[in-house]
C-alpha cells in the first residue's frame, strides 16, 4: 500500500469501518497503521468476553488510538449475548417500569461490561420517541410513546453509560419514531410542523445534548421542517445549521450505516460517504456486512478526490479529527461498581391480565416469532430456558402440532402486529386452547388480547427469566 500523507490520514480518521469473525483481517492492517479512526464491533466479532478482550487488544496494536465502538443498546439489539440473549432490559420495559434509578444502573452496569472489554462507545441509547405503535424499526427499543418518559429516561441511560467510562451515543437524530417504513430498506418522509416536530422527538435528544453526551446517530430519513430535500444524514442544514448551530452540540456526529437503503444501499456507500462527510458528520459508519475492504477502498479514493477538486475542505475534516482525538483524551469513569438487576424491579413494567401462574410440573410451550429486524439480528429468545431454570419441565411444539392440549399451554411469541401470518396463527391457538398463556415478548401487539397475557416489553434474557419468576407458583 502506498504511503499515507497527512491528508490521508485525516480522511482515514473519520472511518469506522467493521469486519466479520474474530480475528484481524489483513486487508484492514495498514488501514488502522495509517489512522483509521474507529472500528465499530458486531456479533461475530464478539463470541465471548475473552474473545472479545483479545481482540481488542490486537486491533490496537496496529492502532493504540483506534475508537471500539458497538451496537449494544441493552435489551433485544445486543452484539455481546447474541447467544444466550442480553442480560439486561430493554428500554421499552425500563420506560414501562419509569423507575430513573433502575434505567441509570441498568446502563451504568453495561457501561462497565463494555469498558471492561476496551470498548470506547456505545451506539445508545435509543432516544426516538414511538408515535406510531405499528413502527417498524423502533418497537422495543425504545423507551416509549411519551415525549417525557423517554427524555427522562434517555437523561439516565446516557449518565449510566458515561460514568461508567463509556461515550453514548443517542440515535437516530432527529428522532425516527413518527415513520411508518424502514429506512435499511426506505426513506421515511416526516411532514410534521417544526414546533410540533421539537416538542415531541427532539426533546430527548436536546436533554442529552444538554447532558453531554458523546455522540448523536443521525438517521436516513427526511424531516421536511428542517430540509425538505436530503435526508438528515447527509444534510448540512440539519447537523451544521441545526444540531451544531441551535442545539449547541459539540460533541461527535456519526452516520447511520451508510449500506442502508434509505440512501441507496451498498452500490452507493462511497457516494454516501461523501456526502455525509460534505453534511458535517465526524465518523462514518459502514456496517460489517458485505465487502468492507472496497467499501473503505472506494470511499477514501472519492473522499480524496473531492478534496483535492476542491469540493470537500480538508478544514472541515480536520475539525472532525480534532473532535475525535480531542474525545479519546477525555475518557474517564466515575466509578467501577454496579448492583444486579432486581426481577421484581422488572415485574412491575408487565402489562397482565388473567391468570398467568402456573401450578404444572409439566407444560407444552410453543415459540413463534416473526423475522427480526436487521438492527437486531438473530438473536437467542424464548422462555424454555428460563422456564425450566424455576422448576418447570417443557414440552416444545410447533404451532400446529395436534398434542397441545394434553398440558397446560404456554405461548411465547413476538412482533406479530407486523407479522400478519403469525397474528393469524396466535388467534387460531387462542381459539382452540381459550385457556393457554400467552406472552407478548416483543413491543406489544395490541390487536391481540387473550384472556391470559403477559406482555413483557421484550425477550432479553433477563426479562424472560422474570417472566418466569413472575409465572411460577410454589
Amino acid at each position: 500500500m502506498k504511503t499515507f500523507s497527512a491528508v490521508d490520514r485525516t480522511i482515514l480518521s473519520t472511518f469506522s469501518p467493521g469486519f466479520g469473525g474474530a480475528v484481524v483481517p489483513e486487508w484492514i492492517k495498514p488501514w488502522l497503521e495509517n489512522g483509521l479512526g474507529s472500528i465499530t464491533l458486531f456479533a461475530s466479532n464478539t463470541p465471548n468476553f475473552e474473545v472479545t478482550s483479545n481482540l481488542v487488544k490486537e486491533l490496537r496494536s496496529y492502532n493504540p488510538h483506534v475508537i471500539i465502538t458497538i451496537d449494544e443498546e441493552g435489551g433485544d439489539v445486543t452484539r455481546l449475548f447474541v447467544r444466550e440473549g442480553s442480560r439486561y432490559p430493554t428500554p421499552a420495559l425500563l420506560g414501562q417500569c419509569d423507575d430513573e434509578e433502575l434505567t441509570y444502573g441498568s446502563y451504568h452496569s453495561m457501561g462497565i461490561v463494555l469498558r471492561e472489554l476496551g470498548i470506547d462507545m456505545t451506539y445508545a441509547p435509543v432516544a426516538d420517541v414511538v408515535a406510531f405503535e405499528n413502527n417498524p424499526i423502533v418497537g422495543v427499543r425504545s423507551f416509549g410513546m411519551s415525549t417525557d418518559v423517554v427524555t427522562r429516561h434517555i437523561g439516565q441511560a446516557v449518565r449510566g453509560l458515561q460514568d461508567a467510562g463509556v461515550g453514548a451515543c443517542v440515535k437516530h437524530f432527529p428522532g425516527h419514531g413518527a415513520v411508518l417504513e424502514d429506512s435499511h430498506h426506505d426513506l421515511p418522509h416526516i411532514k410534521m410542523g417544526l414546533a410540533e416536530y421539537e416538542s415531541q422527538h427532539i426533546l430527548p435528544f436536546k436533554h442529552a445534548v444538554n447532558l453531554g453526551v458523546a455522540g448523536v446517530m443521525i438517521g436516513h430519513l427526511i424531516v421536511e421542517a428542517l430540509d425538505k430535500k436530503l435526508p438528515a444524514s447527509l444534510s448540512s442544514k440539519i447537523i451544521k445549521d441545526y444540531l451544531r448551530g441551535e442545539l449547541n452540540f459539540g460533541g461527535l456526529v456519526v452516520s447511520d450505516a451508510l449500506d442502508m437503503g434509505a440512501i441507496g444501499g451498498p452500490a452507493k456507500i462511497h457516494e454516501s460517504a461523501l456526502k455525509a462527510l460534505t453534511a458535517g458528520a465526524d465518523l462514518l459508519c459502514f456496517s460489517g456486512m458485505g465487502d468492507q475492504s472496497q467499501f473503505v477502498l472506494s470511499s477514501f479514493d472519492l473522499i480524496k478526490s473531492a478534496i483535492d477538486s476542491g469540493s470537500l475542505s480538508i478544514t472541515s475534516l480536520q475539525e472532525s479529527e480534532k473532535r475525535i482525538t480531542d474525545w479519546c483524551q477525555k475518557i474517564n469513569s466515575k466509578s467501577t461498581t454496579s448492583s444486579s438487576i432486581d426481577f421484581k424491579d422488572l415485574i412491575q413494567g408487565f402489562e397482565i391480565s388473567g391468570s398467568v401462574e402456573i401450578e404444572a410440573e409439566v407444560i407444552n410451550l410453543v415459540e413463534i416469532g416473526t423475522k427480526p429486524t436487521i438492527a437486531a439480528g438473530d438473536v437467542s429468545w424464548g422462555m424454555h430456558r428460563e422456564l425450566r431454570a424455576v422448576g418447570i419441565a417443557c414440552d416444545i411444539h410447533a404451532s400446529d402440532a395436534e398434542s397441545l392440549s394434553t398440558k397446560k399451554l404456554v405461548v411465547a411469541f413476538r412482533d406479530a402486529y407486523r407479522d400478519a401470518p403469525l397474528l393469524a396463527t396466535l388467534n387460531r391457538l387462542y381459539d382452540r386452547y381459550p385457556e393457554a398463556i400467552f406472552i407478548d415478548m416483543g413491543w406489544p401487539t395490541r390487536e391481540f388480547a387473550p384472556k391470559n397475557l403477559i406482555r413483557a416489553f421484550g425477550s432479553s434474557a433477563v426479562i424472560s427469566q422474570a417472566v418466569a419468576q413472575r409465572m411460577r407458583t410454589r
